[in-house]
């Protein structure tokens, strides 16, 4: 039986760790360390689960540094398991999630796999948001198409995953990545041209509450995602050679022609409506499929709800080949 690392780092989690580690001390894979990392918690999550830390299974580590990147950094250091998951302090997993992700490893070629999530809460109804990107999330599993959408969303859910400790040194491990983490790290892997494996299983149950991380730190809001996503764009699939096209004049296509305005990347911006922005946007005009000159390739970044088949046939008029990316 391997032994599997599980990193947590917690901050602020005493009202929800215990249900965590009860669901940890369930599995029925039972060769496994949990490394906790305090995160300069001001809780006291530790007396939370007192009775629990007599099980030598359990590591207990201050952060070397603040956040949860370098609280990953920490919890990986320390590890010594032939493979690596993530687990938040406030969130469950079933008893069979660690063996079926073991199970895995012993056939499986891919170097993640990941499964299923839902949503849950015990105080309050889970918001149409955030059931949309559970859906969303599913869809992945169901299609196995996680990095043909990785501009869009991150993915993989962060603490839905388990990966060989190899290959995540292999790809630079959470040393340096950019918030939010999880989908930077997603962009490592496919950096990495690493694939991923979805199990048809519920393997990870998401916690809603209104003091979620994602909810309260600016690390986790639109403007920290389209920052990320655009300079990973830049850094790994733009091509100076082709024409570089944003589709949209909404909050998603400002921040994203902002940033490439920023980084002094050349691109049309185009818009439906191009006829209300005669003076342009942040000094950079917008033209509608009129003001496009007929090229042999492109690359389009979309920034609206406009589906990619009728986008391509809106485009395909001026432009023969089209690379399409849905942020």
């Amino acid at each position: 039986m391997a032994l599997i690392s599980i990193l947590t780092p917690y901050r602020n989690a005493e009202k929800y760790i215990r249900e965590t580690a009860l669901s940890i001390l369930a599995q029925t894979h039972t060769d496994w360390e949990w490394i906790l990392v305090n995160d300069h918690s001001i809780e006291n999550e530790l007396e939370a689960i007192a009775d629990l830390l007599n099980d030598p299974r359990i590591k207990l580590l201050e952060n070397s540094g603040k956040g949860i990147v370098d609280a990953l950094c920490t919890a990986f250091e320390h590890s010594s398991g032939e493979y690596i998951t993530r687990m938040d302090a406030d969130d469950v997993m079933p008893d069979f999630k660690l063996a079926e992700f073991a199970k895995f490893f012993e056939n499986g070629k891919s170097q993640i796999v990941t499964g299923k999530v839902t949503y849950f809460s015990q105080t309050e109804s889970i918001s149409s948001g955030y059931l949309a990107y559970e859906k969303w999330l599913n869809e992945r599993i169901d299609n196995q198409d996680f990095l043909a959408h990785i501009y869009r969303e991150c993915s993989v859910a962060s603490a839905n995953w388990m990966m060989r400790k190899s290959d995540l040194e292999n790809c630079g491990g959470f040393d340096g990545l950019r918030y939010p983490e999880d989908y930077d790290l997603l962009f490592r892997w496919y950096e990495a041209g690493y694939s991923i494996k979805g199990l048809d299983l519920v393997t990870h149950l998401w916690r809603d509450h209104d003091l979620r991380t994602s909810k309260t730190s600016e690390n986790y809001q639109q403007k920290a995602f389209f920052s990320l996503k655009v300079n990973r764009f830049i850094e790994l699939d733009w091509d100076p050679d082709l024409q570089l096209i944003v589709n949209g004049t909404g909050q998603k296509g400002r921040l994203t022609a902002k940033i490439l305005l920023e980084k002094n990347v050349s691109f049309v911006w185009v818009s439906h409506e191009a006829e209300k922005f005669t003076r342009g946007v942040f000094g950079h005009p917008i033209v509608g499929l009129n003001g496009l000159s007929n090229c042999y390739q492109a690359q389009i970044l979309n920034t609206t709800l406009l589906p990619e088949l009728e986008l391509k046939a809106f485009y395909g008029k001026v432009i023969s080949k089209i690379y399409f990316y849905q942020l």
